[in-house]
């Protein structure tokens, strides 16, 4: 097992998926995946090699857990913004709900593409 550090993993992964290397780019997101299964930015990866190898059950089921993680934090951080005071769901304060919200959205148009397919 590779001792280099999982964000330079995944960036490795990416970049074989942006040459057209599904294969080997599935592969690496799995090995990422199998030390840290709430990579949101793993599983969103894999789906996107799956989508790119005609394997759209596999992408929708990459990007449906992805989508569960995401909303889980996304509601962590609404409950915290509320104990803080804020009584609406988007905390203009800060960018933690932004980017769980585009997240998100994100993976509901990747999961409603692939289930179309």
């Amino acid at each position: 097992m590779s001792t280099m550090p999982a964000a330079e993993k995944i960036g490795q992964a990416w970049r074989m998926h942006r040459d057209n290397n599904n294969d080997s780019a599935i592969q690496m997101f799995n090995d990422i995946l199998a030390t840290h299964p709430e990579s949101v930015d793993a599983l969103y990866g894999l789906g996107l090699s799956y989508k790119a190898s005609g394997e759209q059950a596999d992408a929708a089921r990459a990007f449906e857990q992805a989508l569960g993680i995401t909303e889980s934090a996304l509601s962590a951080v609404i409950q915290t913004s509320h104990a803080e005071g804020h009584q609406h769901g988007n905390n203009l304060e800060t960018n933690f709900d932004d980017r769980y919200m585009m997240l998100s959205r994100m993976l509901k148009q990747r999961i409603e593409t692939v289930s179309q397919a």
